[in-house]
């Protein structure tokens, strides 16, 4: 396995980027020994392995074109816009991504390839238009949801929240105890986003809330609106005395240590942030899964949300090459079947496709976002609508009660009008 790099920002001046294995040969037919992967240098270990695999078994090597992943999607729109093409490319699922791209001239339709089946309903929601899938995703995602000090709600005859209503009962019964009900992470900005989006998961069944924002069909600040509802609920909980003191200047990695002590009761946050606690907790996961656990909660019921990502998301360009774009396609069906199983064990993480079967050892509190999951869940409602980048500002604002929800909404409203009439996003 070779590995080219490719530098931020994609295009220098006065100069191009020859990428190996990008030259179709003049008839097309040629057996091909190696495919390009434009890949985020942040894959994992066992992706990493994953595509020595696939060179063993078939002898096509994979010759990575690193892009640097904290300039992942600019240095990856940047080169695509230059008419480059790799064989394979390794990009985020979600349709406002998905859209930039131009899938039906420039992708291979997987519709028809078996993972699609074995995936559930989740190219309903991602890695797909118009009923055509594109993307081959082979991550677990990360699930939101409510972290809970266990002992805490146990000695207050407590049970964990459901619901939005749930979380404010939870609150007016905590407060005398000098217990922080909720810990807030304004200092750290983007978790105060979290609670507003859990609101609106059980709104966005089959991804239709997402879909209407994104297509223009309904507005983030219009009367009735899930979003604009989520965070009236957010400031509602923020009046009611429901958070940390501090909440404006608090971290994240301060509140996961705060719920794992019992100095707070719960922390609205996502399953990525599990290393973190599992430190926290002294590297015992034991430990850990007997002090906190984990539920999704959205505005009426317990609806978790989540949200795909690109490590381990597949496309096929269009190439020009028929022996390249077969052999592009035997690797997805490689990563999506016959090695599927191993790359599952050797990531210890828990499938997508139901081909393969979960690795020992999971802790309970790791089985929960597996459960979160493959129970009532929806995708995080903004992962397909562009522009949504203003609103981890907007809510830290609220939190400080510098703005108002519907201000609030109105300027994320106009984020996203700008973005999506910017790339030309149907219904703009």
């Amino acid at each position: 396995m070779k590995t080219r790099v490719l530098l931020a920002g994609a295009v220098a001046a006065g100069a191009s980027l020859v990428l190996a294995g990008c030259t179709a040969p003049a008839d097309g037919g040629t057996e091909p020994t190696s495919l390009t992967m434009w890949h985020n240098s942040a894959d994992s270990p066992a992706l990493l392995q994953l595509y020595k695999d696939f060179e063993a078994k078939t002898g096509i090597a994979i010759e990575l074109v690193d892009v640097p992943s904290d300039s992942f999607e600019t240095t990856i729109l940047t080169k695509w816009a230059t008419g480059d093409r790799p064989d394979l490319l390794e990009f985020h699922p979600t349709v406002a991504n998905l859209l930039t791209l131009n899938p039906e001239k420039n992708m291979q339709d997987l519709t028809q390839m078996e993972f699609v089946k074995a995936s559930g309903d989740l190219y309903a929601s991602m890695g797909s238009l118009d009923g055509t899938v594109y993307a081959a995703v082979t991550g677990f995602p990360s699930v939101f949801g409510i972290y809970y000090n266990k002992a805490v709600l146990a000695d207050h005859g407590l049970q964990p929240p459901r619901s939005f209503d749930d979380l404010s009962t939870l609150c007016t019964a905590l407060k005398p105890a000098g217990v922080a009900p909720i810990w807030e992470s304004g200092g750290s900005v983007w978790p105060t986003q979290v609670l507003p989006l859990l609101y609106v998961a059980d709104h966005n069944s089959g991804n239709e809330y997402g879909a209407a924002i994104g297509g223009n069909k309904e507005a983030l600040d219009a009367a009735g609106s899930p979003f604009l509802a989520g965070l009236t609920a957010y400031a509602g909980l923020r009046d009611g005395g429901c958070f940390n003191a501090d909440a404006t200047s608090a971290t994240f990695e301060d509140g996961l240590k705060a719920v794992l002590e019992g100095k707070a009761a719960m922390t609205a946050l996502h399953s990525d942030t599990y290393a973190s606690l599992l430190a926290d907790a002294g590297g015992s996961p034991d430990a850990l899964s007997a002090a906190v656990g984990f539920v999704p909660v959205s505005s009426s019921s317990p609806v978790a949300s989540w949200a795909g990502g690109p490590l381990g998301t597949y496309y096929a360009p269009k190439t020009g090459d028929a022996a390249k774009e077969k052999a592009a396609l035997s690797f997805i069906e490689y990563a999506t079947g016959a090695g599927y199983q191993k790359l599952v064990d050797n990531g210890n993480s828990f499938p997508v496709i139901d081909t393969a079967k979960t690795p020992k050892g999971f802790s309970e509190l790791q089985l929960s976002y597996q459960s979160a999951y493959q129970g009532d869940s929806s995708i995080a409602f903004n992962s397909n609508v562009a522009g949504f980048g203003a609103l981890a500002t907007e809510t830290s604002k609220l939190l400080a009660r510098q703005t108002t929800p519907e201000d609030a909404a109105r300027t994320v409203q106009a984020a996203v009008e700008q973005a999506s009439t910017a790339a030309g996003l149907p219904g703009w």
